[in-house]
């Protein structure tokens, strides 16, 4: 189980360890292993400070007092405090719980997670010449196998079904008869940080969309008459109020609740300070919407969702087993800009294998040998 922890405040999941539980048992040509994720790419032990911040640090100690005019503290909005400020009590309240039972006992080396920086900078060096793209495929069997595509191994989960399309060709690609009892969807927003990354690191970045495109997508056509949306933003007003005021109304969505994915390291600090000004926070938003105006869709609001992050940018927890009990027996899931495949869901993505890739794990026999192959199946020039 991923779920770690559970309370009337929200939840703690480990997605580390989902993913190992979701390859425990895959067949391979000679046989049956496991598979066990990189977990250096989650080794997130301290704060995490970008560069600037390094160096402003070591530039404020060796400034004395008075000698550099400060700017004047802009505070967010009375509504935007409060809101930060019931955040952060509630998760107080979970990590003083989960810490109770035994959870987050490790010591943390203050080392600006440097085993997660590089293990995340190989990832991107190791998968950025994998191009899938245009490509359709499913695994219909009870068991995650390894497999080929395009002459690269690739691990697929049980029951599962995807799209390597642009989101762009998703009427001629994919069926639009209102079946889908859950959608989410991880927009490549349009910001300023990725389009800088870009610049600096083609590797890092991805492709970026305005919102007048996203509004294009047919959630309309995909979504039950019951089903329930899902949709990841950051902490922008500019992206919140497209959501609120142009996206949901034009998928005919009606806004349900706010919930926030919450990072922390793995000693249970967040990954950043919760701040009273503008800027960044340790937590991103999941807004939820259903389909209908009214009826049996209740969704609780103000839900956390404490992890530790993946060192790769936009690599979501799973929401698999918090999610389930607001949907069916046997719910059809659907993900719209997946960065992973799961087990019984239709993703669809420009890069979904990119973490399929066997380069990413480590390879246990039968008898719990490991075989390493993480330098197998590199990517050619």
């Amino acid at each position: 189980m991923s779920l770690l922890f559970a309370s009337k405040e929200g939840w703690i999941i480990s997605h580390l360890q989902y993913v190992n539980e979701m390859y425990g048992k895959v067949v391979r040509d000679n046989g049956l292993c496991a598979l066990s994720f990189n977990e250096l790419i989650f080794e997130i032990n301290s704060q995490y400070l970008r560069q600037n911040q390094v160096a402003q640090t070591d530039q404020d100690s060796s400034i004395l007092h008075g000698k550099r005019k400060r700017k004047r503290l802009q505070l967010l909005p009375q509504k935007d405090l409060e809101k930060v400020d019931h955040v952060k009590q509630a998760f107080n309240v979970m990590i003083s719980a989960a810490k109770n039972k035994g959870l987050f006992g490790r010591n943390i080396s203050l080392d600006n997670n440097q085993v997660a920086r590089l293990a995340s900078e190989k990832f991107y060096q190791d998968t950025y010449c994998l191009k899938d793209e245009n490509l359709y495929g499913s695994n219909d069997t009870d068991d995650a196998i390894i497999s080929e595509a395009h002459n690269k191994k690739y691990v697929f989960p049980k029951k599962c079904t995807f799209y390597c399309y642009d989101v762009r060709d998703m009427e001629k690609k994919i069926e639009l008869n209102n079946q889908y009892d859950f959608i989410l969807l991880d927009p490549p927003w349009w910001n300023k940080s990725i389009r800088r990354k870009k610049i600096k690191c083609a590797e890092a970045s991805y492709k970026m969309m305005y919102n007048e495109e996203l509004v294009k997508i047919p959630i309309k056509r995909l979504l039950h008459s019951n089903g329930i949306l899902a949709i990841w933003c950051t902490n922008s007003s500019n992206h919140l109020n497209s959501i609120f005021n142009e996206i949901f109304p034009s998928w005919g969505i009606t806004y349900r609740a706010k919930w926030y994915w919450i990072k922390v390291t793995q000693a249970g600090d967040t990954i950043c300070n919760f701040n009273s000004a503008p800027g960044k926070q340790p937590y991103e938003l999941l807004i939820l919407g259903s389909a209908l105006d009214k009826g049996r869709v209740n969704i609780p609001d103000g839900k956390l969702m404490i992890s530790v992050p993946s060192a790769v940018h936009s690599h979501k927890p799973p929401l698999t087993e918090i999610i389930k009990e607001y949907l069916p027996s046997e719910p059809k899931c659907l993900e719209i800009f997946a960065r992973y495949l799961l087990p019984g869901w239709t993703s669809w993505g420009l890069e979904i294998l990119k973490f399929q890739h066997l380069s990413l794990y480590e390879i246990l026999d039968e008898s719990g040998r490991a075989d390493d192959i993480r330098n197998e199946n590199e990517c050619d020039d």
